[in-house]
């Protein structure tokens, strides 16, 4: 994008909003063609101004904006559609996936399809999906569009497809290999992440297990809030 360019009414979602000077807003928006951007909401907190609103978490918007260095300043913005409701634990997912995406995407990186993964995994949060499910799902993809997608496809020893019956240790670097090892994953939890279905706890389990260990990878020594109320809930068992 160049130092100086007007974007209309683009899709976006915005992930964290903070105070900026007097009366103004620093909103960290996903998009739906230009990823990642920062703009300033001139006078967005005084009483009275209608964008203060609309610039919610998990509400579907259309941004305008110009851009001028690093930060873009907001020129409009529409409601796309209704804001997608969620409550409960489905709202502290929200907020994680959230956190994910400004821990690991960098600003201005055009990612299309993560758009898309971030609609679906919201959309799912707002239905009776499992809470646990839509994040397995949303990590798995979001992985992939960092490049960094965990290898399922292959015994990384033998080149032989993966078998449902067997086990196997996995490896971040290198990916799976027969294993009896008490610490072994069954090839068909490989097999369900892969095909992006986790439709039964003992799958959805191993999927945490994995994509904790590539997430922790890619997050190194930073630290997310949501994660953190995450554990103390698993711990009592409220999340499949």
């Amino acid at each position: 994008m160049s130092s100086a360019a007007r974007v209309e009414a683009e899709p976006a979602f915005v992930l964290h909003q903070r105070p900026y000077r007097n009366s103004s807003q620093l909103l960290e928006c996903l998009t739906l063609r230009h990823g990642r951007v920062g703009l300033v909401a001139q006078g967005s907190r005084r009483i009275g101004r209608g964008h203060r609103a609309l610039l919610q978490p998990f509400t579907p918007l259309r941004v305008s904006w110009l851009r001028r260095g690093e930060l873009g300043r907001l020129l409009d913005v529409e409601g796309g559609s209704q804001p997608i409701a969620l409550g409960g634990e489905a709202l502290l997912a929200g907020y994680y996936s959230n956190e994910l995406i400004l821990a690991l995407i960098a600003r201005d990186d055009p990612m299309t399809e993560l758009f898309a993964h971030y609609v679906t995994c919201l959309n799912e949060l707002g239905s009776p999906a499992s809470v646990a499910r839509s994040l397995r799902l949303f990590e798995f993809r979001l992985l992939g569009e960092l490049g960094v997608g965990l290898q399922l496809d292959v015994d990384c020893e033998t080149g032989r497809p993966l078998v449902a019956e067997c086990t196997y240790a996995f490896s971040l670097d290198s990916g799976a290999t027969r294993s009896d090892a008490a610490a072994s994953i069954l090839g068909a939890h490989l097999i369900s992440l892969r095909e992006q279905r986790l439709d039964d706890g003992p799958s959805l389990r191993a999927a945490r297990v994995l994509l904790g260990e590539a997430l922790a990878r890619q997050l190194g020594s930073r630290r997310l809030r949501s994660r953190d109320v995450f554990r103390d809930i698993d711990a009592r068992g409220l999340i499949a």
